[in-house]
């Protein structure tokens, strides 16, 4: 053992026994794990817990030595404790990290395959206090009110897809529609929602009626996020669709009755696969915020404060 100039033996440099390295790639490849897990870049987990990109990249290969601080902002952000991530013992059976390496080594087209295959096969885990809370439901329901509502009460973003979608295109969404059709408006719909979902691990995602109809897509919501059904009566969102194609013209409501009638008929099943269901008519945004919340707290066992 080295000793310096006062005679006092030093202490050997932390990180270098055999033991050490073994045990700080470990560390590594539970938050490598981790966040692929979650469906995370490297530069989402940096923004959401405070590490840089670099540091990440070190900790993840095993060359990095974190601090306990350190590991509990990169747990917070995954959702998890620092125990799950510095516990010794590795019980993961080698199936699983067998499977995890092979998943990791496909494209990415293969990819969504065989997380399709996963999900039909499996189902879905509950979520976790990092999840996304995705609305979903009819134009006129209150997704845009209640999503900026959610919002607000948790502290996190609100992202709305048919904007995400515009931002892409250059252009307005009914534009895309008239010019481009709908096979390329679904294209990119299911780019800017996976984008979304590789950047925002808090959130709440404002969705269009009709994402449900896209199979591929909304299998994609479903997987990333709490989606939650908001619902009103057919009166509600008539009178919502009426304001909104008028221009100030009187359209009357028994008009778009019809038109409300078969397109919730066609979609209901499908909304149906929500995690929940919240129904505004008659309430006001604050009940309705309350109501998901609660929600959010029966079904993933957690506290409406953390949840995102």
């Amino acid at each position: 053992m080295a000793r310096p100039s006062n005679g006092i033996p030093s202490e050997a440099r932390r990180g270098t026994e055999p033991g050490d390295e073994a045990y700080l790639r470990l560390v590594g490849e539970r938050v490598r794990l981790m966040r692929l897990q979650m469906g995370m870049s490297r530069k989402a987990l940096s923004a959401a817990s405070g590490v840089s990109e670099r540091y990440l990249a070190e900790l993840e290969r095993g060359s990095g030595n974190a601090s306990l601080l350190v590991l509990r902002s990169i747990a917070d952000a995954l959702g998890t404790r620092v125990h799950d991530l510095t516990i010794e013992e590795d019980d993961r059976p080698i199936d699983k990290t067998l499977a995890i390496q092979h998943l990791e080594n496909l494209g990415a087209a293969q990819a969504e395959e065989a997380r399709r295959l996963l999900l039909d096969r499996f189902g879905r885990t509950p979520p976790t206090k990092v999840s996304r809370i995705a609305l979903i439901g009819m134009r006129g329901a209150g997704k845009t009110t209640l999503g900026a509502a959610l919002s607000r009460a948790l502290a996190v973003p609100c992202v709305d897809l048919d904007r995400e979608v515009e931002r892409a295109s250059g252009i307005e969404v009914s534009e895309v529609f008239s010019v481009h059709g709908e096979e390329t408006f679904e294209r990119l719909e299911h780019e800017c929602l996976s984008n979304v979902l590789n950047s925002l691990p808090r959130g709440v995602i404002k969705t269009g009626g009709g994402i449900v109809r896209s199979k591929n897509t909304f299998d994609l919501l479903l997987a990333g996020c709490f989606v939650v059904w908001v619902r009103a009566s057919l009166d509600t969102m008539a009178s919502a669709w009426g304001e909104e194609a008028s221009d100030g013209d009187d359209i009357q409501v028994a008009q778009l009755l019809p038109k409300l009638k078969t397109a919730l008929a066609e979609r209901e099943p499908l909304y149906a696969k929500a995690d929940a269901v919240v129904d505004t008519t008659g309430r006001t945004v604050d009940e309705a915020v309350s109501e998901v919340l609660k929600l959010i707290e029966e079904r993933a066992r957690i506290r409406p404060s953390t949840a995102a």
